[in-house]
């Protein structure tokens, strides 16, 4: 094998994909990395984020021959021996399938961090123009996904869990790490930045055939934005619509957002306050009157700790109250504004076996 071998972005992006075990190295710094990076890479920086922004004023007062005799001096002895041991531990690949290495254009950070692999024994590809050309893949496949079906219903009709019985899916909320509405924040959790989350989506897509399904969102997943062009094509797709009554979706949101935070161990009066603070958050919308009600019939649910059921009754008064005056009005009006053919209305299991049926046949 030629010892410094190069792979094009295009292969890298593919095998980014579509490769279980596949280690790829990021070398660029750790805040260039939390702006956007794509999943299945571990960030290993060869300059540290103070060490880039020195570089950096050095290059623009000195010159570049400058700035690259500092990142040699401070990328030097013990650091450095450091360095390319968590480098080549991290290397874990068949050999078959040696490890992947990049920088920001594929350049100097990227080239170096190579050599030194390879002079300690070590098998790494590097990507030809780096993060940016693999970037530049990730924006081609969300221009052209393959054809797919949206699962569609009101809040609370159980698309989420629907979608994650089939073979075939993207999971555009698990990607964003938010559930869409003004409630869907992940407790503990915070959303990716918006590059990161266009990567990931991008790996997603280019492992999907024809008919994968996704579901119904709107243009922005908590502060994930979808990607404009995407979101076009997702106005038009065929849609499988659930039909679930409103007290049914009400007991579904209840078990989701009340009953397993509170079983695993999030406080009641943190919750209640999170809840009465998303409720306030969308007053204007509600009106001032409704969103009175609701805080009040909230207020009144998280009384008690227990939950039998006249506490959990309470609960669904305001869960439901919510999704006929809120809820259920944004998405009939959102599905007004879109011209979908309909390949299957009917119960949440009737949809899935009809989706199963589709993906299967």
């Amino acid at each position: 094998m030629n010892k410094h071998p190069v792979i094009p972005a295009s292969e890298a992006f593919k095998l980014l994909c579509n490769t279980n075990n596949l280690s790829v190295i990021d070398v660029r710094s750790q805040g260039e990395y939390e702006k956007a990076h794509f999943g299945k890479t571990v960030n290993i920086p060869i300059l540290s984020d103070l060490h880039r922004h020195e570089v950096g004023l050095t290059y623009k007062t000195e010159g570049s021959e400058a700035a690259k005799a500092l990142g040699h001096q401070l990328v030097s002895g013990a650091y450095k021996e450091q360095l390319i041991q968590h480098w080549c531990e991290s290397i874990k690949s068949p050999p078959q399938q040696p490890a992947l290495i990049f920088c920001w254009r594929g350049g100097l950070r990227s080239k170096l961090a190579q050599e030194w692999i390879v002079q300690n024994g070590g098998e790494v590809f590097r990507v030809d123009s780096g993060y940016k050309g693999l970037r530049h893949e990730a924006l081609k496949t969300l221009e052209n996904p393959a054809p797919f079906i949206i699962v569609s219903g009101m809040t609370g009709s159980g698309k989420t869990r629907l979608i994650h019985k089939l073979r075939n899916f993207v999971d555009l909320e698990g990607l964003a790490k938010h559930r869409g509405s003004a409630f869907g924040a992940h407790f503990g959790e915070s959303q990716p930045q918006q590059a990161t989350f266009e990567n990931k989506l991008a790996q997603a897509l280019y492992q999907r055939a024809d008919n994968f399904v996704l579901e119904d969102e709107s243009p922005n997943i908590g502060r994930c934005h979808l990607p404009d062009s995407f979101y076009a094509r997702m106005i038009p797709a065929p849609m499988v619509m659930i039909e679930t009554p409103v007290r049914q979706r009400a007991l579904d949101i209840f078990k989701e957002y009340i009953q397993m935070p509170l079983a695993n161990g999030r406080p009641l009066r943190e919750l209640e306050q999170s809840f009465a603070q998303n409720i306030e958050r969308i007053r204007n919308k509600l009106g001032g009157l409704e969103c009175d009600k609701i805080k009040s019939i909230l207020s009144l649910a998280f009384k008690t700790e227990a939950m039998d059921d006249d506490d959990i009754f309470a609960h669904l008064d305001w869960i439901e109250r919510l999704l006929s005056h809120y809820y259920d009005k944004l998405y009939q009006h959102s599905l007004s504004l879109k011209s979908r053919k309909t390949l299957y209305q009917g119960s949440w299991q009737d949809c899935l076996d009809f989706l199963k049926s589709l993906q299967h046949g």
